[in-house]
């Protein structure tokens, strides 16, 4: 475009929108995609209405603007760098701007946003005029972002779920004496981690009920005559606790079930539950086991004992056994956040 054609473009802004025929602007607005030129001086010469969607300015507020109103200031001198390399051949070319670097643009009330941009070049009455095709991309890259964040957190907790798995599965192996009771231990504590499974899905995988945990692992001993009670404030424990507590709950009813007091309809179970604040919130769960068959003290350590007395040490908490001749009784610790 000649020169005195651009300065009269900028004395007209508030004229016709671009400085072609009016069947050249019906085209250009029917295009989906922003559509921006600049003349050799990266001054604006053409701005269509999908741009004007784009970059929330009006064609009247830009055309005669530089390009840098629509580019966050921190890349515009990567752009001037950018744009002076594709330049410097005297020839019309066209390629992708930045190939393998996310794009930002700005939008007139000053926020960024990416953007892909194709961008061409060619001689227009000895001028270069250089034109970008431009596409709003933001909503993809944060569903791309997005998916990428659940795929790793998917990884993280497969990895995580395996290495659970092998302990248990070669654990209960060690301390079990025939298949029969291998598969019967296996499956029980699978499905301890199925549950809560289930319960944090409930809860977008952030977080479960302490309650919901324990009325889940013994809901098969709550009976007419036996007497259980669950006692204690709403408390949400993170998802990496809740599988510990989980394994602990269930290894404490199975023990229960074959020795102590819901081994019998007599028996009466009571899990309290608090929150003690010293230096720092810790959760504290009590079971008490009453009513059930003398107490005998194990004359080994088996699994199931090693599992409730280490499994919450890698949270910061703690499980304290006492075979006490009223029952069993069992306090766990657990810093909260």
């Amino acid at each position: 475009m000649p020169r005195d054609a651009h300065r009269q473009l900028k004395k007209t802004a508030t004229g016709p929108r671009f400085p072609f025929g009016s069947d050249f602007q019906d085209i250009l607005s029917l295009i989906g995609d922003a559509v921006v030129s600049t003349d050799d001086n990266g001054l604006i010469i053409m701005f269509n209405l999908a741009a004007e969607g784009v970059f929330g300015y009006s064609s009247a507020e830009v055309l005669g603007q530089s390009i840098d109103i629509l580019i966050p200031a921190q890349f515009q001198d990567q752009h001037r760098t950018d744009y002076a390399r594709f330049v410097t051949a005297r020839v019309g070319m066209r390629r992708a701007m930045a190939p393998g670097r996310e794009v930002q643009g700005r939008h007139k009330d000053g926020t960024e946003f990416a953007v892909e941009v194709s961008l061409s070049r060619q001689f227009v009455g000895g001028q270069q005029i250089g034109t970008a095709v431009i596409r709003d991309v933001s909503t993809r890259i944060g569903e791309e972002k997005q998916r990428l964040l659940v795929a790793n957190e998917v990884a993280h907790r497969l990895r995580n779920s395996m290495a659970v798995i092998n302990a248990i599965v070669t654990l209960t192996a060690r301390d079990s004496s025939s298949v029969d009771e291998f598969q019967n231990a296996l499956l029980g504590r699978f499905a301890a981690i199925s549950r809560t499974h289930e319960s944090l899905i409930h809860r977008a995988w952030v977080e479960a009920d302490l309650r919901e945990l324990l009325e889940s692992e013994l809901a098969p001993y709550f009976t007419k005559n036996r007497q259980i009670a669950l006692q204690g404030p709403d408390i949400a424990v993170d998802k990496e606790v809740a599988v510990a507590l989980a394994l602990v709950f269930h290894e404490l009813a199975t023990n229960a079930s074959k020795y102590g007091s819901l081994s019998i309809e007599a028996g009466r179970l009571v899990v309290h539950w608090q929150v003690v604040v010293s230096k720092r919130r810790l959760l504290e769960v009590i079971w008490q086991e009453t009513g059930g068959p003398a107490v005998v003290l194990p004359k080994r350590r088996g699994f199931g004992s090693e599992l409730i007395s280490s499994n919450l040490i890698g949270h910061g908490g703690k499980a304290t056994i006492n075979y006490l001749p009223a029952g069993l009784k069992c306090t766990l610790t657990l810093p909260l956040a």
